[in-house]
């Protein structure tokens, strides 16, 4: 305590004057050493109150800024009744909104809606619409306005490609802000249909049916979405290059975060590309797997995707019976090296795929291995079977054979040579496919692994878009390179039950079983997602058991953005223009602020 007394009495804080006089008392020495040590205390509290203060700084999002981005293709039909281009799409995603919003992550969350009830049976939806909801032009969205747009889809004169999904499905008035959706059946991809954009009546009610394609509604369009048009840039021949948008304030789930949306047309994947290395614009969605390399090193950020299309071949066998062959087919299976496909293709970019059921539906292990010995083990397979290799390594099963048979005559053996005859069958097959690359490098790759088992295929001639569907049509094929577009769950009854064989039926496979057939309509009538997998196994089991089709890849969805864009996931998107599903949530910016400041 003493010597506590006697530091007070030493302590002194010192006058301005006496610590100059210190100062000036220092030789040059001691004031080069003092001015050092001065500098190097002032530099160690500013690192030191630097670090401290990022140790309490976080990132968060800000408001405002513009985003721009480039698409292929020229929007001239954004609305939700009659869009049928992707360009066409992703307008239209982020100019109307629907009573639900599909969000990021693939669920359902209410949008217009304040919120919804099922029936017990599954027959009858509910929806209450919020009472601010408001489209672009101020006026409040009704249970008229949803009424409106669904009469628009069904109406035949109109030809909405949205009409089969609402057919059979009744929209009633029960008061201002409240609609009853009724079924004729239980569909259980009914909530995807009530993220249909909702049309403005009081806009539309004068435009006639058959005008509905014509109306300059389809280009200034006004919905009820995050980003509303502002104006609308055309070039010299009045093809519109250039939409503005700006963020609308009153969107039913809040203020988006990005103030001003431009987005431009390119008319190929080429000029696209070139816009984002010369910085045109700042991202861009389905980018081809071979341009990521130059995009890459220009400091872009590539986000990926599996999109629910699955690509395979579709055997017919009312055109080529080796395929009513079940160990044929195995073979095949067996052959075909589905990662080298992905790799050569598309980069890598893409998803090995072994049943029908997308794994956005429901994860199912079912994977097949590959190796050096499959190639051996399959051709040995084929050898047992009676497919022999002949001079120019394809087989063939049939004709004049030679068979020995050894049978006992009492103590006797005898041994006889039988010869037998019949028609000579090729392993051989003709393979049709659509008028893009990544089709073409396909079907030549699957040539060339099939040829290592003695298999012949013959790549008929590459259809366009047009000719290719009147082939399918009319199933005017032995073997289809195609995909399959699973928008929906209900879907899969589509493509598998033996009642879609025909057309317009999509079951291009031509598969019938009985049980698939029952496995599917049991599905359709299951509410419950959790209570649908037993019965995906059960589908997905059967399929690999049979083999109907030869499925090989998903594809990924390639969406290039720059390193600016935050608060952005697209980990479950149907079709690409579902990227748009959370951009009200997107940020074009962060600034850093003290975790205490962020909200």
């Amino acid at each position: 305590m003493h010597k506590f007394i006697l530091f007070i009495k030493e302590f002194h804080i010192y006058k301005k004057q006496e610590l100059l006089d210190a100062v000036a008392s220092f030789s040059k020495k001691q004031f080069l050493i003092f001015i050092g040590f001065l500098f190097i205390s002032i530099v160690s509290l500013i690192i030191l109150l630097g670090k401290i203060n990022s140790m309490f700084l976080v990132e968060v999002p800000v408001s405002g800024g513009t985003i721009t981005e480039g698409i292929i293709g020229v929007p001239t039909l954004i609305n939700p009744v009659i869009a049928i281009s992707d360009a066409d799409k992703d307008l239209t995603s982020i100019v109307y909104s629907g009573l639900m919003r599909k969000t990021s992550d693939g669920k359902f969350i209410p949008d217009l809606a304040e919120s919804f009830t099922v029936s017990p049976d599954g027959m009858n939806y509910t929806f209450k619409i919020r009472n601010d909801a408001k489209f672009h032009n101020n006026t409040k969205v009704t249970a008229d306005d949803v009424i409106f747009t669904i009469e628009k889809i069904k109406d035949p004169i109109i030809k909405s490609p949205r009409k089969m999904g609402w057919d059979g499905i009744t929209a009633t008035k029960k008061d201002d802000n409240t609609i009853v959706f009724t079924l004729a059946q239980p569909y259980i991809s009914f909530i995807d249909n009530t993220t249909i954009g909702i049309l403005p009546s009081n806009l539309w009610k004068g435009v006639n049916p058959s005008e509905f394609n014509l109306s300059t509604l389809n280009i200034k369009a006004v919905g009820s979405g995050p980003f509303k048009i502002k104006s609308v840039s055309k070039n010299s021949d009045g093809i519109s290059e250039e939409y503005k948008l700006e963020r609308f304030n009153d969107f039913s789930l809040g203020k988006p975060r990005v103030e001003y949306l431009n987005i431009k047309s390119y008319a190929n994947e080429k000029d696209l590309v070139k816009a984002l290395l010369d910085n045109s614009i700042d991202q861009a969605g389905g980018i081809s797997s071979e341009n990521t390399v130059n995009i890459t090193k220009d400091n872009y950020v590539i986000h990926t995707s599996t999109l629910p299309r699955i690509f395979g071949i579709f055997f017919n066998k009312n055109k080529n019976k080796i395929f009513t062959d079940e160990t044929v087919i195995k073979a095949f299976n067996n052959a075909l090296y589905k990662q080298e496909i992905i790799d050569d293709v598309l980069g890598g970019y893409g998803s090995v795929v072994n049943n029908p059921i997308p794994g956005k539906i429901l994860q199912i292990n079912s994977d097949t291995k590959y190796n050096n010995d499959t190639i051996d083990e399959t051709n040995t397979m084929l050898d047992r079977a009676g497919w022999t290799k002949g001079a120019d390594g394809i087989r063939t099963k049939g004709g004049t054979t030679t068979k020995t048979i050894t049978k006992k005559v009492g103590k006797k053996t005898i041994i006889q040579t039988v010869k037998t005859s019949g028609p000579v069958t090729r392993l051989s097959f003709s393979l049709t496919t659509g008028d893009t690359q990544e089709l073409k490098q396909t079907t030549l790759l699957i040539k060339d692994q099939l040829f290592k088992i003695g298999v012949e295929v013959d790549i008929k001639k590459i259809y366009e878009a047009g000719q290719l569907n009147q082939l399918i049509r009319a199933r005017d094929y032995e073997a289809l390179f195609f995909g399959q577009v699973i928008n929906h769950e209900s879907d899969l009854y589509s493509f598998w039950h033996s009642s879609q064989q025909a057309d317009p039926g999509l079951n291009i496979a031509m598969y019938s079983n009985k049980k698939v057939d029952s496995t599917l309509e049991a599905i359709q009538k299951t509410s419950k997602a959790e209570d649908r997998e037993s019965k995906y196994e059960e589908l997905a089991n059967e399929f690999n058991a049979q083999i109907p089709a030869l499925l090989i890849y998903s594809p990924k969805y390639l969406y290039v953005t720059s390193p600016k864009l935050n608060n952005f996931s697209f980990d479950n998107i149907t079709v690409p223009s579902d990227r748009f599903a959370s951009i009200y949530t997107w940020s074009a910016d962060t600034d850093q602020v003290w975790k205490i400041f962020a909200k």
